[in-house]
Protein backbone atom coordinates (compact mmCIF):
# COMPACT_ATOMS: atom_id res chain seq x y z
CA UNK A 1 0.00 0.00 0.00
CA UNK A 2 1.35 3.71 -0.93
CA UNK A 3 2.44 5.97 1.90
CA UNK A 4 2.11 8.95 -0.77
CA UNK A 5 0.45 9.82 -3.48
CA UNK A 6 3.80 10.62 -5.46
CA UNK A 7 6.30 8.28 -5.71
CA UNK A 8 9.40 9.02 -7.69
CA UNK A 9 8.80 6.64 -10.96
CA UNK A 10 12.76 6.34 -10.87
CA UNK A 11 13.81 5.41 -7.56
CA UNK A 12 11.02 4.87 -5.53
CA UNK A 13 11.24 7.44 -3.20
CA UNK A 14 8.42 9.78 -1.76
CA UNK A 15 8.42 13.34 -0.94
CA UNK A 16 8.56 13.93 2.85
CA UNK A 17 5.07 14.36 4.50
CA UNK A 18 5.52 18.20 5.18
CA UNK A 19 6.85 19.11 1.67
CA UNK A 20 3.91 17.01 0.35
CA UNK A 21 1.37 19.35 3.19
CA UNK A 22 3.04 22.38 1.82
CA UNK A 23 2.73 22.21 -1.90
CA UNK A 24 -0.84 21.69 -1.10
CA UNK A 25 -0.36 25.36 -0.33
CA UNK A 26 1.00 26.37 -4.01
CA UNK A 27 -1.46 28.84 -5.99
CA UNK A 28 0.07 27.45 -9.52
CA UNK A 29 0.89 24.38 -11.16
CA UNK A 30 -0.19 20.82 -10.06
CA UNK A 31 -2.03 20.38 -7.06
CA UNK A 32 0.25 18.61 -4.39
CA UNK A 33 3.40 18.62 -6.57
CA UNK A 34 6.30 19.36 -4.24
CA UNK A 35 8.74 21.80 -4.85
CA UNK A 36 12.00 20.22 -7.12
CA UNK A 37 9.71 17.23 -8.16
CA UNK A 38 8.64 16.56 -11.56
CA UNK A 39 5.20 15.51 -13.12
CA UNK A 40 5.47 13.81 -16.48
CA UNK A 41 2.38 13.12 -18.06
CA UNK A 42 1.66 10.70 -20.98
CA UNK A 43 -1.87 10.78 -22.86
CA UNK A 44 -2.44 8.20 -25.70
CA UNK A 45 -5.53 8.33 -27.48
CA UNK A 46 -7.45 5.41 -28.99
CA UNK A 47 -10.68 4.09 -30.72
CA UNK A 48 -12.99 3.10 -28.33
CA UNK A 49 -13.57 -0.65 -29.05
CA UNK A 50 -17.55 -0.03 -28.06
CA UNK A 51 -17.97 3.13 -30.29
CA UNK A 52 -16.68 0.89 -33.35
CA UNK A 53 -18.91 -2.45 -32.31
CA UNK A 54 -22.05 0.52 -32.34
CA UNK A 55 -20.86 1.73 -35.64
CA UNK A 56 -20.79 -1.86 -37.44
CA UNK A 57 -24.00 -2.68 -35.70
CA UNK A 58 -25.65 0.16 -37.52
CA UNK A 59 -24.04 -0.99 -40.47
CA UNK A 60 -24.88 -4.58 -40.08
CA UNK A 61 -28.62 -3.15 -39.57
CA UNK A 62 -28.84 -0.80 -42.65
CA UNK A 63 -27.52 -3.33 -44.83
CA UNK A 64 -29.89 -5.95 -43.25
CA UNK A 65 -32.91 -3.52 -43.95
CA UNK A 66 -31.92 -2.98 -47.83
CA UNK A 67 -31.85 -6.39 -48.35
CA UNK A 68 -35.19 -6.34 -47.67
CA UNK A 69 -36.07 -3.92 -50.17
CA UNK A 70 -35.81 -4.16 -54.11
CA UNK A 71 -32.49 -2.93 -55.11
CA UNK A 72 -34.32 -0.30 -57.94
CA UNK A 73 -35.93 1.49 -54.51
CA UNK A 74 -33.02 1.46 -52.52
CA UNK A 75 -31.71 4.95 -53.44
CA UNK A 76 -35.11 6.68 -52.97
CA UNK A 77 -35.27 5.23 -49.23
CA UNK A 78 -31.64 4.89 -48.38
CA UNK A 79 -31.80 8.08 -46.64
CA UNK A 80 -34.72 7.94 -44.58
CA UNK A 81 -33.42 4.46 -43.49
CA UNK A 82 -29.81 5.62 -42.55
CA UNK A 83 -31.69 8.64 -40.48
CA UNK A 84 -33.69 5.78 -38.86
CA UNK A 85 -31.00 4.22 -37.21
CA UNK A 86 -28.86 7.01 -37.05
CA UNK A 87 -31.63 7.87 -34.40
CA UNK A 88 -32.10 4.41 -32.94
CA UNK A 89 -28.31 4.68 -31.67
CA UNK A 90 -28.19 8.50 -30.75
CA UNK A 91 -28.89 8.09 -27.29
CA UNK A 92 -26.20 5.30 -27.01
CA UNK A 93 -23.93 6.88 -28.61
CA UNK A 94 -24.87 10.31 -26.62
CA UNK A 95 -23.01 7.89 -23.37
CA UNK A 96 -19.34 8.57 -22.62
CA UNK A 97 -18.61 4.98 -22.80
CA UNK A 98 -19.65 4.97 -25.99
CA UNK A 99 -17.28 7.87 -27.31
CA UNK A 100 -15.10 7.99 -30.64
CA UNK A 101 -11.73 7.75 -28.33
CA UNK A 102 -10.56 7.08 -24.85
CA UNK A 103 -7.41 8.62 -23.58
CA UNK A 104 -5.31 6.59 -21.34
CA UNK A 105 -2.98 8.95 -19.28
CA UNK A 106 -0.66 7.95 -16.65
CA UNK A 107 1.11 10.44 -14.42
CA UNK A 108 4.92 9.80 -13.31
CA UNK A 109 6.68 11.69 -10.64
CA UNK A 110 10.74 12.39 -10.76
CA UNK A 111 12.40 13.29 -6.91
CA UNK A 112 15.17 16.13 -6.86
CA UNK A 113 18.54 14.23 -8.32
CA UNK A 114 19.82 15.37 -5.03
CA UNK A 115 17.53 13.29 -2.85
CA UNK A 116 18.65 9.58 -4.19
CA UNK A 117 22.52 8.40 -5.15
CA UNK A 118 22.56 7.52 -8.93
CA UNK A 119 19.53 9.65 -9.90
CA UNK A 120 20.59 12.31 -11.44
CA UNK A 121 22.29 9.61 -14.00
CA UNK A 122 18.62 8.28 -14.57
CA UNK A 123 17.58 11.59 -15.49
CA UNK A 124 19.96 12.23 -17.83
CA UNK A 125 19.77 8.97 -19.13
CA UNK A 126 15.60 9.44 -19.48
CA UNK A 127 15.86 12.94 -20.70
CA UNK A 128 18.50 11.39 -23.97
CA UNK A 129 16.26 8.89 -24.50
CA UNK A 130 12.69 11.14 -24.85
CA UNK A 131 14.86 14.12 -26.42
CA UNK A 132 14.13 16.40 -23.39
CA UNK A 133 16.10 18.75 -21.96
CA UNK A 134 17.71 17.84 -18.52
CA UNK A 135 17.45 21.01 -17.25
CA UNK A 136 13.75 21.07 -17.07
CA UNK A 137 14.21 18.28 -14.37
CA UNK A 138 17.30 18.60 -12.94
CA UNK A 139 18.01 21.39 -10.16
CA UNK A 140 19.59 24.64 -10.91
CA UNK A 141 23.09 24.49 -10.16
CA UNK A 142 24.62 27.43 -12.38
CA UNK A 143 23.16 29.53 -9.87
CA UNK A 144 25.76 28.68 -6.93
CA UNK A 145 28.72 28.79 -9.53
CA UNK A 146 27.38 31.73 -10.56
CA UNK A 147 27.58 33.30 -6.73
CA UNK A 148 30.95 31.94 -6.46
CA UNK A 149 32.45 33.72 -9.47
CA UNK A 150 30.43 36.83 -8.83
CA UNK A 151 32.12 37.26 -5.26
CA UNK A 152 35.64 39.60 -5.46
CA UNK A 153 38.61 37.93 -4.25
CA UNK A 154 39.73 38.75 -1.07
CA UNK A 155 42.50 41.33 -1.27
CA UNK A 156 45.06 39.41 0.69
CA UNK A 157 44.51 36.28 -1.62
CA UNK A 158 47.09 35.06 -4.38
CA UNK A 159 44.21 35.90 -7.00
CA UNK A 160 44.19 39.53 -6.01
CA UNK A 161 47.87 40.26 -6.32
CA UNK A 162 48.77 42.11 -9.37
CA UNK A 163 50.76 40.15 -12.24
CA UNK A 164 53.80 40.56 -12.95
CA UNK A 165 54.78 40.40 -16.48
CA UNK A 166 58.03 38.85 -17.55
CA UNK A 167 60.48 41.17 -19.95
Amino acid sequence: MKLSPIECALSGIVPAADAVEEAETFRTGPSGLPEGWTEIRITRRRLNPAWEAVQETKEITIQQLFAQVEESVRPQIEPAVVLQIEAQFAALEARPEYSMTLLDEKVLYIAPSNEADGLDAEVRRLCAVLDIDPDLILPEVAEADEDDADEAPDETSPEAAPVAEAG
